[in-house]
């Protein structure tokens, strides 16, 4: 055998190994390949946005920046823009291009290198980008090839070329040619420029190398070039080239692109939705399924309470919390967790559970006037008394424990002597309401609280309506919109509704009320609540001029560290109109004293009056309705019965049918103001744990 022989016999083996080496590589391959079939479910990563009620975007979510924009809405010459430098013949090829191939491989033969890259087609790199690493292997080649393959045969080349247009990838996790038009440019897709499309054409070769954001002479040079492409394929002429050319492009700039989310509006607001919808729908589901979240939140009010809020509690170095709500429905119109969401994300309206002092009083007073065994003008005497306790008790500034007794005391220090419950519960008397507690009974208490709203486990003794329980301002804002809306209670809503990327409904929440009081009871509540801002503990609401229709109650909760001081570590305020309700919570996360004497009237009131100002600012001015079972009467003020017409000292009250005095005043005084210099003998009771 000659030696031409055996070397062509050598050359034929070493050819028919290679052969039969690569179909094996590539049998191998294609039983590797993923399923193209998964395109027909396929659902791209999209951004989830939460709306504010009149439809304005406040917050986005997502893992991958994108906007799907259909194929008819993304402009003539951002497509073309696209084709010309990326893929020229993507319109005659079947998925690949032999023509470029051969001319990648070629440069990289003749030139020991790669720099003969960029065959891949544009239906190559979606196959690459869905399915794909970005491994630089002949394994990974292949499947490109297979897979671009079997696309082209599977889908048009519109179908293809869309799925392209939203998932070719723009640095800063900006998928897609709608949301790259958003985040560069602030526009909607459909709207931008030629030169702008040459632009965003010119990113996805290399990201980074050519972010208009950071190298803008890159970007620059790789856009005259698309425009080059452009004019060079007829897709342009020369007087649009030379324009674009020209064009100065306005980039939209913000630290907000480096982040995974954007909170456009109310903070707390928004991540107290996040936890409840994550927890709801999983973390995948929200923060790539493209959710809709119509919220309750109205936009002017939340501006309002944290104007009204945030100031001051920056100015104090306190920390605080508003929440307003709708009491007809129970949406929540602004709220308002802490100074700043920065600083910390513990949402103070609905995860810190204080003290609210006087502010519980509410629920004790209910119970007494709907259970029909007491009016407005029943009288109590406020006087010393003392409760022999058989178990500690919540610490409160305004409970005095003394060894196997305990002795609640007036914020005032002195006693009233003969009181009426109107005039308990306006001037927030804590023996007399103690008395009051006692009678009603402490569980019939903690039933209306709960009834009402409140749903934090309250304490079973007589110190309950000093505020000794640990609740939420949005309980307490519930459990005063009960009785702000008639007795009937609502449950407080975040969100109404929920929709999914292709605007199917996957849920609504609507108004759901329960009647859980009379109207007739509702409104003497109303009316006290009326009167303790008139006439009590709320009147400072009236002296920084505040003048429509409302009823309020403070609460203070004293500081324990000290057994005589004005010291406070929680204030609380919570009113309403008829048609909203707010709440205003100023503390100290550590329970530290706020100062002297800054009480619910001083700490809180101010920031409520300023925001129900601006809330209300353009709304018509409303009174509360009497509802049809409610009796007026005239009282007089010093006797507590009906008035005669030569009593000087007289106010209407309403009253539940069979409630109200049948006797007439004879004008004589028999109230009685007893001070410290003449206090009463000391009586002891025991404590009634079980009522």
């Amino acid at each position: 055998m000659t030696k031409r022989r055996i070397f062509l016999y050598s050359v034929l083996v070493l050819f028919s190994v290679i052969i039969g080496i690569g179909a094996a590589y590539f049998t191998a391959a294609f039983f590797d390949l993923p399923q193209i079939e998964k395109l027909e479910g396929y659902q791209p990563s999209v951004i989830s946005r939460v709306y504010s009620e009149d439809g304005e975007v406040i917050a986005e979510f997502f893992r991958e920046r994108r906007e799907i924009a259909p194929l008819s809405r993304i402009p003539e010459y951002l497509q073309n823009a696209f084709i010309a430098i990326e893929d020229h013949r993507f319109y005659q090829h079947p998925g690949i291009d032999v023509r470029r191939i051969f001319k990648a491989a070629w440069i990289d033969i003749t030139t020991w290198s790669t720099v003969g890259g960029g065959a891949s087609t544009i239906t190559q790199q979606l196959a690459r980008n869905l399915f794909l690493t970005l491994e630089q292997t002949i394994s990974r080649k292949l499947k490109e090839i297979m897979l671009a393959i079997q696309i082209e045969k599977r889908y048009s080349k519109r179908e293809i070329f869309e799925m392209y247009l939203n998932q070719i990838y723009f640095d800063r996790r900006v998928h897609g040619v709608g949301e790259a038009a958003s985040f560069y440019f602030g526009k909607d897709v459909a709207d931008i420029t030629l030169a702008e499309s040459a632009l965003l054409a010119a990113i996805p070769k290399s990201p980074a190398r050519y972010s208009p954001l950071h190298h803008p002479e890159n970007a620059q040079r790789r856009k005259e070039v698309v425009l080059e492409k452009m004019s060079g394929l007829g897709f342009i002429n020369q007087e649009e080239e030379q324009k674009a050319m020209e064009e100065v492009i306005q980039i939209v700039e913000g630290e907000e692109k480096q982040r995974i989310y954007t909170v456009n509006a109310a903070p707390y607001f928004v991540e107290w939705i996040r936890q409840k919808i994550e927890e709801r729908y999983g973390y995948d589901r929200f923060w790539r399924g493209g959710l809709r979240i119509y919220t309750t939140l109205d936009l002017k009010l939340q501006e309002a309470a944290e104007e009204a809020l945030t100031p001051y509690l920056k100015e104090n170095d306190f920390q605080g919390a508003l929440v307003a709500m709708d009491p007809h429905t129970g949406f929540i119109k602004a709220l308002v967790g802490g100074r700043d969401f920065t600083e910390s994300q513990f949402n103070r309206a609905t995860q810190a559970y204080r003290q609210t002092g006087s502010a519980f009083k509410i629920f004790t007073y209910t119970a007494a006037i709907d259970g029909k065994k007491f009016s407005p003008v029943s009288p109590f005497f406020d006087a010393p008394i003392a409760f022999k306790g058989r178990r500690g008790l919540g610490k409160s500034g305004e409970v005095r424990e003394k060894g196997g007794f305990w002795s609640p005391e007036n914020y005032e220090k002195y006693y009233w002597g003969k009181v009426y419950v109107w005039q308990m519960f306006a001037h927030s008397i804590n023996v007399a309401s103690v008395r009051l507690l006692e009678k009603v009974g402490v569980g019939k208490v903690i039933d209306y609280a709960h009834r009402m709203g409140v749903q934090s486990r309250l304490n079973h003794d007589l110190t309950l309506t000093l505020g000794t329980s640990g609740m939420t301002l949005l309980e307490l804002v519930r459990g005063y919109a009960t009785v702000a809306n008639y007795g009937v209670r609502t449950n407080p809503i975040f969100v109404h509704r929920i929709e999914d990327y292709e605007g199917d409904v996957l849920e609504e929440r609507f108004p759901e009320g329960e009647i859980v009081l009379s109207p007739e009871a509702s409104f003497v509540m109303i009316d006290l609540l009326k009167k303790t801002v008139e006439h009590g503990t709320g009147r400072r609401v009236r002296s920084l001029g505040f003048e429509r229709p409302c009823g309020g109650k403070t609460g203070t909760v004293g500081w324990p560290g000290q057994e005589n001081t004005d010291k406070t570590i929680d204030a609380w305020f919570v009113g309403f109109t008829p048609d909203l309700i707010a709440g205003v919570w100023i503390g100290k996360d550590d329970a530290s004293p706020l100062g002297e004497k800054l009480t619910g009237s001083a700490a809180a009131i101010p920031v409520w009056t300023k925001f129900m100002e601006k809330a209300l600012e353009d709304t018509p001015v409303k009174d509360f309705p009497s509802p049809p079972g409610v009796i007026f009467r005239e009282i007089d003020l010093d006797t507590g019965l009906l008035s005669r017409p030569e009593c000087n000292n007289t106010l209407w009250f309403p009253f539940l049918k069979g409630t109200a005095p049948q006797d007439y005043s004879n004008g004589q005084e028999t109230g009685v103001t007893v001070t410290e210099a003449t206090l009463l003998p000391f009586h002891s009771a025991v404590m009634d744990e079980e009522s």
